[in-house]
């Protein structure tokens, strides 16, 4: 007989796997709720990262705002000067009227609903 007599390691080998799986199923016990909480986390951040990418640069924007700004003001001056042209040629009609008195109304800020 031996160290490795199974009279005597049978024993402390069933006490081993007692431990070990009793000492598995409280990990997972206690880890499990950490860890899940450390995956939302992460998967909020992830999502942070995601919109904070998607949102434009306020400088940008405001740059194109000034762009477009500055296209509307020039084709309302072409306008205007297409109209002057078209009066002075005597081609203006009732229906152009009416659609230059709209424009001049939306410009004031007035609504041209009844």
């Amino acid at each position: 007989m031996g160290p490795w007599d199974p009279a005597i390691i049978g024993p402390i080998v069933g006490a081993v796997m007692v431990f070990t799986i009793t000492a598995g199923v409280a990990s997972v016990m206690i880890f499990r709720p950490l860890t899940k909480q450390l995956g939302q986390l992460l998967e909020q951040m992830r999502r942070d990262r995601q919109l904070g990418a998607e949102q434009p640069d306020p400088a940008r924007m405001a740059e194109l705002m000034e762009r477009l700004l500055d296209r509307l003001e020039r084709l309302e001056t072409r306008q205007d000067f297409t109209e002057r042209v078209l009066e002075s040629a005597g081609w203006k009609t009732e229906g152009a009227q009416a659609l230059s008195e709209g424009l001049a109304t939306e410009r004031r800020g007035e609504t041209g609903g009844s």
